[in-house]
């Protein structure tokens, strides 16, 4: 060794560590960047799915009929948490558990360690605070606030959110959400990092579908169709609401029914929306047809036929009318007592025949789709004439050998009140704000002048003594009473009763069918007049009540044997007017406030569950019996 070096050694010495010191640093400096933080490498660049929210559905006033409710699911990396009592302090006051809980669960010694499967307290906030350690995941679920009241009208999802039945189903396209994604960055070391030109998508809403349903209206028929179905020991009843001047489905019943929030506790075939799916014989409601068909055939008002007591028809089948008599009937009054042999003989050949009887029920709309949803709904059952025996001259008019929905029978009424337009029925008024204005190029299928004399015989049909009369309303309607097909023969103790009418009967806005399905024969309520029209009555009178609606001011349509006179003699003594006080129902529970108000006389639509959080008509207020009062029920945290 020199002389200098040994001088230097240690300067020497000294400068190589910090060169290797140097080098040591830019290593470690290049590999975080190139290894741990590399910006660019897709191993530590996550995607995130942010799912969007599933549209609702709204009645025609903008009441929420689904909801999506949010859960979270909650679990942590116990190891990164510092200080654990302070964070568990934290959650605890976020989601409202116990913190003994949490620490529970900490001590099994887990790394990973699920707090909360499904908390529907929203504790994002602390996912900031903890990004490396607290791992917050956010779930939707389907919620029906009005549970069974839109059951078969709306359906219900799957786990998934995905429709299964229903309106979620036919409309699953237009309620889906678009999904979003989200990305986001971790070193080498499993640490979040930030990373401002990581790009992210924002998810988009399903669309937000508004029904024509009326909430109010819908609760109503169902009310007054449980009520019925029990008093009359019935199997099932079925309701349907529309305006008749555009096809407008106001609200639509079957029950019983099930509650979408939990499906499978109950029989699929409750989800079955029956008015629309099941097909029926309509009875005497299809005796439009016939007197539509003399009509269009010329055949004047005043013809009259001659009904005995019995009609031996061709030898073949004897027929009677419920109500036996020895007359000559116009076909006005054949249709106001529903004369089986007068309606028989107005479609012989002699003012008919078969084809024109079929062409006209094929114009009005049966053995054929109303086009309301061409996935569920039959077309019924209308033979060819070609295929008709001798019999069916005398079935057919009656409403036998043909098969219907009740809506088909319910649109072909309303091609009667709108003066002759057959319309395609809707329920969708628009999506999102693009309305659903429906214009489907109504077809004529009645001469107007043809609609409106068939409107006053319903009128006539619709007399002060007849159970679906209302005061001061002009209300044109007909029942029907059909025997019910059972191991392919008729049954003389199941039947299926029916009332269809509308109202008021000069400018036609509202338009109800009944359908009362296994009415109690042996009590002899399985007629369309004793178990059907009183639910018209009732609904009808409880509907108006709360529409914007006046009664025709015009005299009601009289035979020529009715006079002024007779109709004053027939008037009833107006009803004394009974009040009652109006409960608090504040605090109280659904079924509690049920039976609190049905022994009062009031009349509860009752919407949500759990706890009564509002009513509309104050406590201590006195009103009417029979009174409708809304109420709002919310589960309590």
């Amino acid at each position: 060794m020199t002389k200098n070096y040994i001088k230097f050694k240690n300067r020497i010495i000294f400068i190589h560590i910090a060169i290797m010191l140097v080098w040591i640093g830019f290593g470690f400096r290049l590999f975080n960047i190139q290894i741990i933080n590399k910006l660019n490498s897709p191993q530590g660049i996550k995607v995130e799915t942010v799912k969007g929210l599933r549209g609702n559905f709204f009645d025609i006033n903008g009441r929420n009929l689904t909801q999506n409710l949010t859960f979270y699911r909650i679990g942590i990396h116990s190891k990164k948490i510092i200080n654990k009592d302070n964070f568990l302090n934290e959650l605890s006051a976020c989601t409202g558990t116990e913190k003994e809980l949490y620490l529970a669960k900490l001590n099994g010694g887990r790394d990973y360690v699920e707090l909360e499967k499904k908390t529907n307290k929203n504790c994002e906030n602390l996912q900031k605070k903890y990004p490396n350690a607290l791992i917050i995941k956010k779930s939707f679920k389907r919620y029906y606030p009005e549970e069974n009241l839109f059951s078969q009208i709306i359906g219900f999802t799957s786990i998934d959110d995905k429709g299964i039945s229903g309106l979620e189903l036919k409309y699953n396209n237009e309620l889906e959400p678009i999904s979003g994604s989200r990305h986001s960055k971790r070193n080498g070391l499993g640490k979040r990092i930030s990373d401002p030109t990581l790009l992210s998508k924002e998810a988009k809403n399903g669309a937000d579908i508004i029904l024509t349903i009326d909430k109010r209206y819908q609760a109503i028929l169902r009310d007054e169709l449980i009520q019925q179905v029990e008093n009359v020991g019935a199997h099932a009843g079925r309701g349907l609401i529309i305006n008749p001047k555009n096809g407008a489905i106001l609200a639509m019943v079957n029950v019983p029914d099930y509650n979408p929030n939990s499906p499978n506790d109950f029989d699929v075939e409750l989800q079955k929306n029956k008015i629309v799916t099941d097909l029926i014989e309509p009875g005497s409601t299809f005796k439009i047809v016939t007197v539509a068909a003399a009509l269009k055939e010329n055949v004047p008002l005043g013809e009259t036929t001659y009904v005995d007591t019995v009609l031996n028809f061709h030898g073949i089948k004897k027929i009677r009318d419920t109500k036996p008599m020895k007359a000559r009937l116009t076909m006005a009054e054949t249709l106001k007592h529903s004369s089986n042999i007068g309606i028989i003989n107005f479609a012989d050949p002699k003012y008919v025949g078969n084809v024109k009887l079929y062409e006209k029920a094929k114009e009005l709309g049966f053995g054929r789709k109303t086009g309301f949803d061409s996935s569920s709904e039959p077309s019924g059952m209308l033979r060819h004439p070609d295929k008709w025996t001798l019999s069916s001259m005398h079935s057919i008019p009656l409403g036998y050998e043909v098969s219907t929905t009740p809506l088909q029978i319910a649109m072909a009424y309303a091609a009667i009140a709108d003066r002759g337009w057959l319309k395609k029925p809707f329920i969708v008024k628009k999506i999102n704000e693009n309305y659903n204005l429906n214009k489907i190029g109504r077809v004529k299928v009645i001469d107007p002048n043809h609609a409106k004399d068939i409107t006053d015989m319903l009128e006539l049909a619709v007399n002060e003594e007849h159970n679906a009369y209302i005061k001061d309303w002009h209300v044109a309607g007909k029942t029907g009473t059909s025997k019910k097909l059972i191991n392919n023969q008729y049954s003389d103790k199941e039947f299926i009763s029916s009332f269809v009418g509308f109202l008021p009967a000069e400018d036609p806005q509202l338009l109800c069918m009944i359908v009362i399905d296994g009415a109690d024969a042996s009590q002899k309520m399985h007629y369309g007049h004793e178990s059907a029209a009183p639910v018209f009555k009732s609904v009808m009178e409880r509907v108006l009540s709360i529409a914007n609606l006046s009664p025709d001011p015009r005299n009601r349509v009289l035979l020529s044997s009715e006079t002024e006179v007779g109709k004053k003699n027939k008037s009833k003594e107006e009803k004394e007017i009974k009040y009652v006080i109006m409960p608090n129902c504040i605090g109280k529970n659904v079924r509690e406030t049920s039976n609190i108000l049905k022994q009062a006389g009031i009349k509860a639509q009752i919407s949500g569950r759990g706890l009564i959080a509002g009513q509309s008509i104050p406590p201590g207020e006195k009103i009417e019996i029979g009174t409708i009062c809304l109420l709002k029920a919310e589960l309590k945290e």
